[in-house]
């Protein structure tokens, strides 16, 4: 079998992970221009929107300012050899609509810790836009694996495995069970 840009068999479940360019006709069938731009620290709001959201509340633990605001500076300071990756979606509005928080880490393995997208921009893609850019950026960088955890029991399950994340164990904690997933990254692919 052929691999995909990403490393990944082609025409295998991971084909979704193809979205290299932003959607520009949505869920709601308006035309709209989005940007995708590192984090500033004036984000954080619009972040915590996406997060306190009620369809997404469920699935996301407490996300301190500060937390962002370090990723940011980090960011910021160190360009594209920083360790930290946070990232937003806006809409031509300014608003918001899509974040992504990740860190690559010296043992080769990036850890996304939060990818969520507004209820009304859910289902275009945006989302996967942002996934798939993070892989590339990992594999771009060397890093060997792309790991994260999800809440059992949430929708979010169904979502990494097209990506050719696979599931490889559970995680108790604090106050729930997290599922954990690995995307290995194949590099030169």
């Amino acid at each position: 079998m052929t691999k995909s840009k990403l490393g990944l068999l082609a025409g295998g479940p991971s084909c979704i992970a193809h979205r290299s360019k932003l959607p520009t006709k949505l869920r709601n069938k308006q035309q709209t221009e989005l940007k995708v731009r590192n984090a500033q620290l004036d984000d954080y709001l619009g972040i915590r929107k996406i997060i306190n959201s009620k369809n997404n509340r469920n699935s996301f633990g407490f996300l301190p300012k500060v937390v962002v605001d370090d990723a940011v500076k980090h960011q910021n300071a160190e360009g594209e050899k920083s360790q930290h990756r946070i990232r937003v979606v806006e809409d031509t509005d300014g608003r918001i609509v899509a974040f992504l928080r990740a860190y690559h880490r010296q043992d080769g393995a990036t850890t996304l810790h939060e990818i969520g997208v507004a209820e009304d921009m859910q289902s275009s893609g945006i989302g996967s836009f942002l996934l798939t850019e993070l892989i590339s950026a990992s594999r771009k960088r060397g890093m060997k694996k792309v790991g994260l955890k999800t809440p059992v029991g949430m929708r979010s399950n169904g979502y990494y495995p097209r990506f050719g994340f696979k599931q490889v164990g559970t995680y108790t904690g604090r106050k729930r069970v997290l599922n954990c997933y690995e995307l290995t990254l194949q590099l030169g692919a």
